[in-house]
């Protein structure tokens, strides 16, 4: 028995794609990348109608060395571009290379306004004759610092400044009860402190214990060492469980200092 063929079409034979499908597929094309060329048009017009030129620039903070007309042209001496095409990041690390601004935040505020919080470098010792450190031990190089002579010095022979900060921090506030103030801060280079007062009264300490030794001190001035102060050279703390006092050659050798120039006992 012949077999009949299958009627109607053929599925095995690809139909070849008509007219119209090819300028369907051409327009839609078309059509994408005018939405992309509009797109991309309708974005740049939108960023330049948002970055508007600066028109208000505002500087914050508290500063002493610091003028804020200064800091004012400093900034629009950066400025190199609008609202939104503004380099902050660029702006901050101009700022911050000043030797007097320790720290700087930089926001924008819609619509037009820049806005600089500054924060003032410190400086609250020197750092041998020339330089300077603040609270953190951070060195730093201060034009016109003739009115930081005040500020108490600190040399070192060993250690870092960081260690150095931290100590003249420490037994600054340890003296505090005893009314000396502290105006240099020495550590040789073997590790040993020495304390100048501002009445004249060298401190010396030695390498270990530095706080039980102060401690000691408060406790002997509050017993009346205090009333001696205008005649004290140096008090010595190098020892275990007292201290000695040199007198001023100037100072008059009454019975009672000649007993106090032995070694005091704090136990």
């Amino acid at each position: 028995m012949t077999k009949k063929g299958p009627r109607g079409a053929n599925f095995n034979q690809r139909q070849k794609p008509g007219f119209s499908d090819g300028l369907g597929e051409k327009f839609l094309r078309l059509l994408m990348v005018t939405v992309f060329i509009a797109a991309i048009y309708g974005a740049d017009f939108i960023y330049k109608q948002i970055d508007t030129p600066l028109s208000r620039i505002m500087v914050g903070g508290e500063f002493k060395h610091l003028e804020e007309e200064e800091l004012a042209n400093l900034v629009n001496a950066e400025i190199d571009g609008g609202f939104l095409s503004m380099n902050l990041n660029q702006l901050r690390q101009e700022l911050q290379s000043h030797p007097w601004i320790h720290q700087v935040s930089v926001r924008r505020e819609w619509p037009s306004t820049l806005k600089v919080e500054v924060l003032e470098e410190v400086p609250i010792a020197r750092w041998g004759q020339q330089g300077f450190l603040n609270r953190l031990g951070d060195q730093l190089e201060l034009p016109e610092n003739s009115n930081l002579e005040s500020l108490p010095v600190l040399e070192a022979d060993f250690g870092s400044t960081q260690d150095m900060i931290k100590q003249y921090q420490l037994v600054s506030e340890l003296l505090i009860p005893t009314s000396l103030k502290l105006t240099e801060l020495q550590r040789d280079a073997v590790g040993a402190w020495q304390i100048q007062t501002a009445p004249g009264i060298r401190l010396v300490l030695g390498r270990d214990n530095v706080v039980e030794k102060i401690r000691r001190l408060v406790i002997v001035w509050k017993s009346g060492l205090d009333l001696q102060i205008g005649n004290i050279a140096s008090i010595d703390l190098r020892y275990p469980n007292g201290l000695a006092v040199s007198w001023k050659d100037d100072a008059l050798a009454s019975e009672d200092q000649d007993q106090a120039s032995k070694n005091y006992s704090a136990a």
